[in-house]
């Protein structure tokens, strides 16, 4: 609507012969400068006390632009609002879906844990009453085993060996004895190397040969009971 289609709406003056500055009120209504302290007290179209008004000067202000444009341009402004506001709708409405879609399968993850957890605490607890029934009958099991006899080998006394603390052999004769009798006869006794004696030649060692007479079986004998 344009402005010079205005009239004031309590002494009917249009816009182009009326006093100027027109005025809209804040309950929709237009009065010329002449006519608006009437208005200030008390609408005489609604009959509303102490209203508002703004000063219809070029160039309007944005909150009294959209009553003055023409009403394709405030449907093209209103198809291009609604156009914004199902877009935006759209886009809330495609992330709503898509939470939703992981709300649902976390959801069912969480109840397949919640059994499995269900399960797997119904076994530790079976296992544990198990492993106490084995610890205890473990337990009966070592509290009745006998504990095993170490047996001690001791030599009899009167066993005639290493009697009287020598070293007497049963047949009386002690190693010491037999020992000294083939040392006297001229035998070496076995287990005791003979020390060998060496000779230089042209400074060569050459071992000695023992040249002491072997004694016959007779002077042995002789010598023995002697």
């Amino acid at each position: 609507m344009e402005m010079n289609m205005l009239i004031c709406n309590k002494c009917y003056a249009p816009f182009y012969r009326g006093k100027h500055p027109y005025h809209i009120t804040q309950c929709g209504h237009i009065s010329c400068q002449s006519c608006l302290q009437q208005f200030e007290k008390q609408c005489p179209q609604c009959q509303r006390i102490g209203t508002i008004s703004l000063a219809l000067e070029e160039p309007l202000i944005p909150k009294v632009m959209p009553f003055f444009q023409p009403f394709a341009d405030t449907m093209e402004m209103m198809l291009k609002v609604d156009a914004f506001h199902n877009n935006q709708i759209k886009i809330i409405m495609q992330r709503y879906q898509e939470l939703d879609k992981k709300y649902e399968v976390l959801k069912t993850r969480y109840w397949m844990s919640d059994r499995n957890l269900k399960a797997l605490m119904e076994k530790y607890v079976t296992l544990k009453n198990n492993k106490a029934k084995l610890e205890k009958q473990l337990a009966l099991q070592m509290a009745n085993r006998e504990t095993p006899r170490s047996f001690v080998m001791e030599t009899p006394a009167d066993s005639g060996i290493f009697s009287n603390g020598s070293n007497q052999s049963s047949t009386g004769y002690s190693l010491a004895s037999s020992s000294n009798l083939m040392k006297s006869v001229g035998l070496t006794p076995i287990g005791s190397p003979e020390k060998k004696f060496y000779r230089t030649i042209d400074g060569f060692r050459i071992p000695a040969v023992n040249r002491k007479p072997v004694k016959s079986l007779a002077s042995l004998n002789n010598t023995q009971f002697l």
